[in-house]
């Protein structure tokens, strides 16, 4: 049997069909508004699809002060009045931001609430394999760091867009702090400064603290029988910039936000070495911990971004004419008519046929269109 190759190679083209139907024109209306409001109003004005977005790289520098005065008495110290046994108590000395901080990293600050410190001589020669250090147990202590919620901490940071070649630092922008009931606010109270242009960002310790809604004399992390002041806590305190709060992408803004790290404690060993290598100190500290998480938000205007939103929602017009067009020859009451005219085949066009046959099958077509 011959093939029909008229039959096998069938070319389908697009034709234009004006249905006179009020409901389905109300539909396809009501469609073409949904789409507009979603490429123009939300993807573009409110997403801002015309925006390039990378997040940022930065540093951070954090150096702790002692207060100039320190609390006396605290409830929290052995041995002073009013000391309260029942959050636990244990000696306190009180030491300066030397003292207290341990080890220095430019990505966290280590801040020691509890020491247990011993004494170490190694009365040996450390050539022969048997040599250890032997503590002196009559020189063990173990003590809370007073007043350390009183401690300030200054912070400095930079960020830097690799993309947009955009580079601020903390001091040239406006901030703000997200407090533990979901606020965002500056701090400038005398003691801590934050999010205030032209000031360094100084904050009081027992401010962060409360911002993450820690108090050091609650229940440790990982023993009901501790204190957090005695086991020691890691927080994360993230710094996370923007300029795109609002149109004017000129302005640019940081926010902190403090958040506690469930289940954990903080705790380093130091060294320190007296008269020679067979003489140290052993400072086991306890404490809290802060690291430093810069992310965010950089943007620039891009026609690309843009184009490439639009073309993406322009595709949803396809998809609203093709959900109309199988409502008008699925489901309304005239689909068999609607249908006879959105699909229509030709005879084979061939040298048998002649052109008036063909003028007369068009001009048929036009005659029987919906008036």
């Amino acid at each position: 049997m011959a093939i029909d190759w008229d039959n096998m190679l069938v070319y389908s083209t697009v034709k234009v069909v004006k249905i006179k139907d009020r409901k389905l024109s109300i539909l396809h209306f009501l469609f073409l508004i949904a789409i507009f409001v979603y490429i123009i109003i939300y993807s573009v004005i409110v997403k801002k699809g015309y925006l390039e977005t990378e997040v940022p790289i930065g540093s951070v520098r954090a150096t702790l002060r002692a207060p100039s005065n320190f609390t006396y008495p605290l409830p929290y110290c052995q041995g002073q009045p009013n000391a309260d046994p029942s959050i636990g108590f244990l000696p306190c000395q009180y030491w300066d931001e030397n003292l207290v901080t341990y080890p220095l990293n430019d990505k966290s600050v280590s801040i020691s609430t509890r020491v247990r410190s011993s004494v170490q001589s190694a009365n040996c020669s450390f050539a022969s394999p048997n040599c250890r250090y032997q503590d002196d147990p009559t020189k063990d202590e173990n003590f809370f760091i007073g007043d350390i919620e009183r401690y300030t901490i200054y912070i400095d940071h930079t960020m830097y867009a690799s993309g947009s070649k955009i580079q601020k630092n903390a001091k040239s922008l406006s901030g703000r702090i997200i407090t533990a009931d979901d606020k965002s606010e500056t701090l400038d109270d005398g003691i801590s400064s934050v999010g205030i242009a032209g000031k360094p960002d100084i904050i009081e310790l027992g401010t962060l603290l409360k911002l993450a809604d820690i108090n050091l004399d609650d229940q440790s992390l990982i023993d009901n029988s501790t204190t957090i002041r005695y086991d020691g806590i890691n927080i994360f305190l993230f710094i996370t910039y923007s300029n795109t709060f609002s149109y004017n992408l000129n302005k640019y803004r940081y926010t902190y936000s403090v958040s506690k790290i469930e289940n954990t404690e903080y705790t380093v060993a130091e060294s320190v070495y007296t008269t020679d290598v067979e003489n140290r100190y052993i400072f086991k500290r306890h404490g809290i911990r802060i690291i430093f998480i810069q992310d965010g938000d950089i943007s620039t205007f891009q026609f690309q971004a843009l184009l490439i939103t639009l073309v993406s929602g322009l595709g949803l017009l396809a998809i609203a004419t093709t959900i109309t067009d199988l409502l008008a020859i699925k489901l309304m009451p005239h689909k068999q008519t609607y249908s006879n005219f959105k699909y229509q085949e030709t005879d084979k066009i061939s040298n048998e046929i002649s052109m008036n046959k063909l003028e007369t099958q068009i001009n048929n077509f036009v005659s029987n269109q919906i008036v």
